[in-house]
């Protein structure tokens, strides 16, 4: 008897960059999904008002802690959403991610 072939070994690496694709993917329908969540089901606009905002701002963060994670870099999605709530709160240093660059760094590769 030979070998059986089990299949491909599903790696943290490789999870990592499926699920990068999921959420890219998601993220590209979020906005219609959310109406449509909005319209139909009842209650649901006034929360969908206060999380959707918050879900297309989380998701960069996401994405590139999946991709850290599939490119070996060991991010982590927990220490990305930390850079985001110090983002947004006052006195807190701001996410290199979503500042705007600065004039000494445009135009310098």
């Amino acid at each position: 008897m030979g070998d059986v072939n089990t299949g491909p070994t599903l790696t943290a690496a490789g999870a990592a960059a499926a699920a990068e694709k999921v959420v890219e993917s998601v993220m590209k329908v979020e906005p219609m999904i959310a109406t449509g969540v909005g319209m139909f089901v009842p209650g649901a606009a006034p929360i969908m008002a206060m999380v959707q905002p918050w879900l297309v701002l989380a998701a960069p963060f996401l994405e590139r802690a999946l991709n850290d994670v599939a490119a070996g870099n060991n991010g982590d999605v927990l220490s990305a959403f930390f850079e985001l709530i110090q983002h947004v709160s006052k006195g807190q240093p701001n996410s290199p991610i979503l500042s705007a660059p600065s004039a000494s760094t445009i135009g310098t590769a």
